[in-house]
């Protein structure tokens, strides 16, 4: 499957519905605050609902699923953290069957003298000539829903819930059990790396399987190298490349660990997350694109690729992701302040490296009284922006034009002076 559209409504600052279309690579820009992170990680919430966790299966959507921590409380998720509110998400994706599509509203509940409890109040999933809308149809905890199927009379059933798969699946139209296992079989493949990241400073035990699973800090980033020998070799190239240090994977029994050194020897080595941040910082960016094909459809999701990094290097990472691009099945969606990452993409669009509709661009704002918000801006085939927000990216205009015009007004003082 693959992931076409996102939406989320009532979500944290995004009291209004937003909506996301999904390029094979999604940039998110916009100023601290304004909800790029909370979008970039709502993809991981509903994929965390479809592959719950043992321990966490009674809650439709789990506050930490993938490593990824959501909120505190529920009532975090929500705009305006109102008592009894709900958050919708939904999700349009595509195969090879056709496409489907899954919308969920959370709500949450507060009894007198009870545990506030998380329910399902809408559930809907569209295929391709198929539909199934399943509604509650009361706030008690054994409250049947009404299933509504085209052509068909509604019926009322009762409906308990492993995150947020129905069960039983009897209970449902037939298509229901091979479209849930589809989305359950993507969830999985979900990757997020949040940002900072943390690698862990001790030694790791080596598995004995290939990890394309990285972790949200990227902490198995090392047991891919030490699994894989493509991988650790275009790893060490990239790292030459773009810093100019080897790094490798040492290895004693099964205990491995990642250790940075000069290009041309290893006395005085020592391990990759005691080096300078940027390098362990990048490490599992640049595993999670190297990794990206063979990892099969779903989503990557980075925040800050580039964190911790000199601007020399930022090109670096915006050509390793962008020549590691898969295509539609697995999109990447990449929250960055560098606008060097997104200059570099707006140059492979010029130079005909990519197309115009492989790279998509939200700007995320804030409005007074209207929250978060989100304003698509396409490249054309010239590289040029079809549209660009004000006060974007323009800080080192202003700096230049500063400095020109002090520079101006010395040069006045000094004619004046002589």
């Amino acid at each position: 499957m693959q992931l076409k559209t996102f939406c989320v409504e009532r979500y944290k600052g995004y009291a209004e519905l937003a909506e996301m279309e999904l390029a094979p690579l999604t940039i998110l820009v916009g100023s601290n605050n304004s909800g790029k992170s909370a979008l970039a990680r709502s993809i991981q919430l509903l994929a965390g609902g479809l592959v719950p966790s043992d321990t966490d299966s009674s809650e439709p959507l789990p506050l930490e699923s993938g490593g990824i921590h959501h909120a505190e409380t529920f009532e975090d998720l929500l705009t305006g953290r109102i008592p009894h509110g709900s958050l919708s998400l939904s999700a349009h994706l595509a195969d090879d069957d056709g496409e489907v599509s899954l919308s969920t509203t959370v709500q949450n509940v507060i009894a007198p003298s009870q545990m506030s409890e998380r329910q399902i109040r809408e559930w809907r999933l569209h295929c391709s000539g198929d539909s199934v809308v399943a509604t509650r149809q009361g706030l008690h905890a054994q409250s049947p829903y009404s299933i509504a199927v085209p052509g068909k009379p509604e019926c009322s059933t009762t409906l308990r819930w492993q995150g947020l798969i129905p069960r039983p699946l009897e209970a449902l139209p037939t298509f229901v059990a091979a479209r849930v296992k589809g989305l359950t079989a993507w969830a999985g493949r979900v990757r997020h790396l949040q940002c900072p990241r943390n690698l862990r400073p001790s030694p790791l035990i080596l598995a004995d399987n290939s990890f394309t699973a990285l972790g949200p800090n990227g902490q198995y980033a090392p047991l891919a190298l030490a699994t894989d020998d493509q991988l650790r070799r275009s790893v060490r190239q990239w790292y030459r490349t773009a810093f100019q240090v080897n790094i490798d994977v040492v290895a004693q029994g099964r205990y491995i660990d990642v250790v940075v050194g000069t290009p041309t020897s290893y006395h005085g080595k020592i391990r990759i997350a005691q080096s300078g941040q940027g390098l362990s910082q990048v490490l599992p960016v640049v595993v999670t694109a190297l990794t990206a094909r063979k990892t099969g459809p779903g989503v990557d999701v980075i925040e800050h690729p580039e964190a911790e990094l000199h601007p020399a290097a930022h090109a670096h990472v915006a050509e390793l992701v962008l020549k590691n691009l898969v295509g539609p099945i697995r999109p990447m969606v990449v929250e960055t302040h560098s606008e060097i990452f997104l200059l570099r993409a707006r140059r492979w669009i010029a130079e005909g490296r990519l197309s115009a509709d492989d790279v998509r661009v939200y700007w995320i704002y804030t409005e007074p009284d209207r929250g978060s918000n989100l304003r698509k801006i396409r490249i054309r085939a010239t590289g040029e922006m079809d549209s660009w927000p004000e006060g974007v990216f323009i800080e080192e205009y202003e700096e230049v034009m500063a400095i020109r015009r002090a520079a101006r007004s010395e040069g006045n003082v000094d004619a004046h002076r002589d």
